[in-house]
């Protein structure tokens, strides 16, 4: 027997109107930032309401919502007085999708959960006084936009810098053993029509 996820949007037009996705649509709706601009939806938002609301691009958004629209979840249209501006709104009163198949498509994360509990435990047992108090821990979480030059600069010296100090098999076996996972990654686009730099 499936199990469905659904979602209904406030919308009285399409009442009792309902989107039922039990093929490769659901590799669109299986992006959690793709489900959660529909669930900011309500019964229809410009790009930048959604961009707002989210905090992220106004470009972010509309990609994901075209690709929504692709699969006939959403309509999207350019707003009528400002050809700079997009409006989506749903496509029905709701959408209904088997949990398996969004389950089944889900991308691999770039850091898994067991590697995240790990850090997690870990940070537990730092706050604890389970090594003592010597010890060195840093959590960053930095955003910056980069030309491609810098990104490959920033990339190339933080892998020498691992390479010198996690080499496999080598390092100080009578020390405290650390670890360190690194994700550099784009995580958003230029905002539409901004020609100025910014974070």
């Amino acid at each position: 027997m499936s199990t469905w996820r659904e979602l209904t949007f406030p919308t009285n037009a399409l009442k009792g109107t309902v989107i039922v996705i039990e093929d490769d649509r659901a590799n669109i709706l299986a992006d959690p930032l793709r489900w959660l601009i529909l669930e900011t939806l309500g019964d229809g938002k410009s790009v930048a309401e959604i961009s707002q609301t989210l905090e992220i691009t106004d470009a972010r958004v509309l990609y994901h919502l075209k690709k929504l629209a692709q699969i006939s979840v959403v309509h999207l249209q350019k707003d009528e007085t400002d050809l700079q501006e997009w409006r989506c709104s749903p496509a029905a009163g709701k959408i209904r999708v088997r949990e398996d198949l969004l389950a089944n498509k889900q991308i691999a994360e770039a850091m898994p959960t067991n590697v995240v509990n790990q850090f997690n435990q870990a940070f537990r047992e730092v706050a604890e006084g389970l090594y003592g108090s010597t010890f060195q821990t840093s959590v960053n979480h930095n955003r910056a936009r980069l030309s491609e030059e810098q990104a490959s600069e920033f990339s190339r010296r933080l892998l020498a810098l691992i390479e010198e100090y996690f080499p496999p098999g080598k390092g100080d076996q009578s020390g405290i053993k650390y670890g360190f996972y690194g994700i550099l990654t784009p995580i958003d686009l230029h905002p539409l029509g901004d020609t100025e730099t910014g974070e």
